[in-house]
């Protein structure tokens, strides 16, 4: 996987700006921090960093890991470029369930995944949460986007975790796909504060339909507050 991501990103020009889903979570969520500079936030997976660039601009402190040397290094030459390297708390290059034990347990305010836990299989991704979850403070927030089974591309016969033949995620390496209950299930420790779908349809095939699974960390568990769709056609 380190080596299909090095290609794609020394290939490829990434996307530089967050999705509005992202957006939203941050303002909805840490927008009203009296000190923007202590909120700490930890993507996984991070690619070439346009989330975390936002989450700087906006002035809080971020870290990262990744995979790809080639996406890491492309984040941080952006954020030297627009002097917002002081915001950047800790970069871990490598496996997320080997750099997690690098960051020190309940330090973030939020852990946000842009459709990167998706690239591992469901007990690697348990294992992964597992360990995100200590490095969250109680009362902090975690965001999750991942792929639905309705997509174009997924087959049911080959279970829940394969490399796509068809459809857009075709060249990206094996794929875990997640339907509401399977994803709330990976996150169940979580008490549930939005679950909504963004649908991508063109003549009644579904190209793109993301989940996204927003939870906080309560010592009291899971449960759920809320469910939207959004579809856009």
């Amino acid at each position: 996987m380190n080596c299909l991501w090095e290609q794609i990103f020394s290939k490829k020009e990434w996307g530089k700006y967050p999705s509005e889903s992202i957006i939203r979570f941050i303002a909805r969520n840490f927008y009203n921090a009296q000190d923007r500079s202590k909120i700490n936030i930890l993507e996984l997976g991070f690619g070439t960093g346009s989330n975390l660039w936002f989450c700087a601009k906006e002035g809080f402190s971020v870290s990262g890991i990744e995979w790809s040397k080639t996406g890491a290094q492309r984040f941080e030459a952006r954020m030297k470029d627009e002097n917002l390297s002081d915001k950047i708390k800790q970069i871990e290059i490598g496996d997320y369930i080997d750099k997690l034990d690098n960051f020190e347990d309940e330090s973030f305010d939020a852990i946000i995944d842009v459709a990167s836990l998706c690239c591992n299989d469901r007990e690697k991704s348990k294992n992964i949460f597992k360990k995100a979850m200590k490095k969250l403070k109680n009362g902090g927030k975690f965001y999750s986007s991942a792929l639905s089974k309705q997509i174009f591309g997924y087959e049911a016969n080959k279970n829940d975790f394969f490399e796509p033949t068809n459809g857009i995620y075709v060249k990206m390496g094996p794929l875990r796909f997640d339907d509401e209950k399977s994803l709330k299930e990976l996150y169940k420790e979580l008490k549930c504060i939005n679950f909504y779908t963004q649908t991508l349809k063109n003549n009644e095939i579904i190209n793109d339909e993301i989940l996204i699974f927003e939870g906080e960390k309560s010592p009291t568990g899971g449960g759920i507050i809320k469910n939207q769709v959004l579809e856009n056609e």
